[in-house]
């Protein structure tokens, strides 16, 4: 297993800057806390937007933090994703969609620029297989094959479909920061180096990492690596 890389990137048009999180500490919420948490959120996603690609998000009702919706089609991922503050960068480690609670919430980091070529999204797996949980079976090729396509929704209207061409599993023991954020060369050679590799990449496209704790070992961490493929208006 490699080192695993803190990298940073933005979202076009109102997101573009996404974290891997130095530290993954999973944090489980007991079930009256998830009820509670299901239920002030219930309504945030109308009905179409359960289906492929959904496009009901009410973002009228989230805070203006939550800037982008990730959605995996097939599985249990169609999550919020937060902007973190430079005052308290790892706020949404703890924190629900609306600032409450310790469930935590995928987010972006803080430090982030709109110029990184990769992007990093972090979120917990849950033991009830909620938030990015899913992301951890994609180690095994047949799932990631099977579950290559996810979408990004942003606050602004924009949709994002991405196609995953890597997977990793890493040691967080054993992490560093990644040699480069925006040099295609180094990322190119980073991702190459993957567990898994379903397609090359090309040095061009803006790359999403997805990551979450896995638990190959003791402190292990599943990074799901995307490339943007289409816009949809």
């Amino acid at each position: 297993m490699k080192k695993l890389k803190k990298i940073a990137e933005g979202l076009g048009l109102v997101l573009v800057a996404l974290v891997v999180a130095v530290l993954c500490t999973w944090i489980a919420a007991d079930d009256s806390d998830k009820a509670e948490i299901a239920q002030s959120l219930e309504g945030a996603v109308s009905e179409e937007s359960k289906h492929e690609v959904p496009r009901g998000i009410d973002w009228d009702s989230l805070p203006q933090e939550i800037v982008a919706w990730v959605k995996v089609p097939d599985t249990n991922i169609s999550q919020p994703v937060a902007k973190a503050d430079k005052r308290n960068p790892n706020a949404y480690l703890f924190l629900d969609a609306l600032g409450q609670g310790d469930y935590g919430t995928p987010y972006i980091d803080a430090d982030c620029t709109e110029e990184s070529l990769l992007i990093p999204i972090y979120g917990h797996n849950m033991s009830d297989g909620s938030v990015f949980a899913d992301f951890a079976k994609y180690s095994e090729e047949d799932y990631a094959r099977s579950h290559s396509r996810i979408f990004l929704h942003t606050r602004d209207g924009g949709t994002y479909e991405l196609s995953v061409i890597a997977v990793d599993v890493v040691d967080a023991n054993a992490e560093t920061v990644c040699p480069s954020f925006d040099n295609p060369g180094a990322i190119a050679e980073w991702i190459g180096k993957s567990d898994l590799v379903l397609l090359e990449y090309d040095g061009s496209s803006k790359v999403f990492a997805f990551a979450t704790c896995s638990y190959q070992t003791v402190n292990s961490r599943t990074v799901v690596y995307a490339i943007q493929q289409f816009h949809v208006s």
